[in-house]
């Protein structure tokens, strides 16, 4: 069965589409800019080379003479999930030059593929029964025990780091963890209206998902709509009383009642 690598990539468009205002314009240039690279990684690429040394290159020109770089600075703010910005100014964070690199090894037929790593996105290069991990964050490749490194980060030292983990990830993982990391990021910088059209959207893939019904609740809370907000946590409450945020969001439903019928 044939892997989709362009599948984080057309996520990340899809939450450009529905969170800019000049989506339309936009994504004319968007397509500019990915295939401007296209075009250059295809002239630069010798196609009768062998395949490691094309993936060698293309890592070379996106990291080198590009100059795609993650900045540690300013590694969560939204303006790293938005391709456009991504695309104009080289600067992002793994997930999305991990996204930009597999559109360009899809356009040029490299085996590389995403590994939905616990920490981060992880890249890997399968070439002749060799594997490869590769750091969207800069480029280079990843020994085992960097990988242990990480992986230990996440869960502890002497966490077992299985081969399952580093599994070709399942397209639809993927772009359901890029949805969460893109929702939150609108949540925690209070574009509302933008968070609110976002979640709507993963609510027509998936209509009576609490988790994002609750999530809806916040935005509806910090947009004023109390008395929808308040339904959406009364669902959530009814659908999940066992989720540890239910028990927190208990308290905060009560001010909730009180504060709507302070206004009637």
């Amino acid at each position: 069965m044939k892997y989709y690598h362009k599948a984080l990539y057309d996520e990340m468009t899809s939450f450009y589409i529905i969170t800019r205002e000049d989506s339309d314009d936009g994504l004319q240039r968007l397509r500019g800019l990915i295939g401007g690279l296209v075009r250059q990684a295809r002239k630069k690429i010798d196609p009768s080379w062998e395949t490691k040394k094309k993936i060698h290159h293309l890592l070379q020109l996106m990291y080198g003479e590009w100059g795609f770089i993650c900045d540690s600075e300013r590694y969560f703010e939204l303006e790293n999930l938005y391709l456009d910005q991504v695309l104009t100014q080289r600067r992002g964070m793994p997930v999305t030059l991990g996204a930009i690199l597999l559109y360009l090894a899809e356009s040029l037929k490299l085996p590389i593929y995403p590994v939905n790593f616990p920490t981060q996105l992880i890249l890997r290069a399968d070439v002749d029964d060799e594997v490869a991990f590769i750091d969207p964050w800069n480029g280079q490749y990843m020994t085992h025990k960097q990988l242990t490194q990480l992986y230990e980060g996440a869960f502890g030292f002497g966490a077992e780091l299985t081969l399952d983990v580093l599994d070709i990830a399942d397209a639809t993982e993927l772009t359901d963890r890029f949805c969460q990391l893109a929702k939150h990021a609108l949540i925690r910088e209070f574009k509302n209206y933008e968070a609110y059209q976002y979640i709507e959207m993963l609510l027509s893939r998936n209509p009576e998902d609490p988790y994002e019904i609750r999530d809806r609740g916040v935005v509806l809370t910090q947009m004023g709509c109390m008395q929808a907000a308040l339904n959406d946590f009364e669902y959530f409450l009814e659908k999940c009383p066992e989720d540890p945020t239910a028990l927190l969001l208990m308290p905060q439903l009560e001010e909730l009642k009180l504060e709507i019928e302070s206004i009637h």
